[in-house]
């Protein structure tokens, strides 16, 4: 598992690999990860890294996302000195919060939130509410049994974000 430190406003610290500063242009960004596993348009993906990288107009790096939680398979999140993806949803939020200092835009409250001071957002596709309100109507349709293994899977995911993402100074403000 590669160790990936997200640092707010500043960039990446990949265990053996090095740093990616927010700010950095591609051909440094390549410099340091080597050619994308895709580019699309304005972004990059890292397969083995399982990010996303986001260029403005000007070419330079403006949001770094950990794309594949709730559960990574090749790496291994932190940032704040915790893994985004092994601490709960709420508990999140709190830390998430507290270092933010200021304004957290919650118009998606429950699926997306993000931290304006900090320029740090979250997402998940799913809450427990939905997962509990599926649950309630597939019991009542008497299909709970046949999709119990699911059901119970999504109640697990719902517990936490999916993403979490970097970005520069004001990259939410917009």
């Amino acid at each position: 598992m590669k160790k990936i430190e997200l640092v707010p406003l500043v960039g990446i610290q990949i265990e053996g690999i090095g740093q990616v500063n927010l700010g950095a242009g591609r051909a440094e960004v390549q410099r340091v990860l080597g050619a994308p596993s895709d580019a699309l348009d304005d972004q990059y993906y890292y397969d083995e890294l399982e990010l996303r990288l986001d260029f403005n107009d000007q070419g330079t790096l403006e949001f770094i996302e950990s794309i594949n939680g709730p559960y990574p398979e090749k790496t291994e999140i932190s940032i704040y000195g915790v893994n985004p993806f092994q601490v709960e949803a709420t508990e999140l939020l709190s830390i998430l919060s507290d270092k933010n200092a200021g304004e957290v835009d919650d118009a998606e409250a429950g699926y997306c939130y993000t931290f304006l001071n900090s320029s740090v957002g979250v997402w998940r596709q799913i809450t427990e509410e939905d997962v509990q309100e599926e649950i309630e109507e597939i019991k009542a349709d008497g299909e709970y049994e046949d999709n119990a293994d699911m059901l119970l899977e999504d109640l697990k995911k719902s517990k936490f974000f999916w993403t979490i993402g970097i970005g520069v100074a004001g990259y939410y403000a917009e």
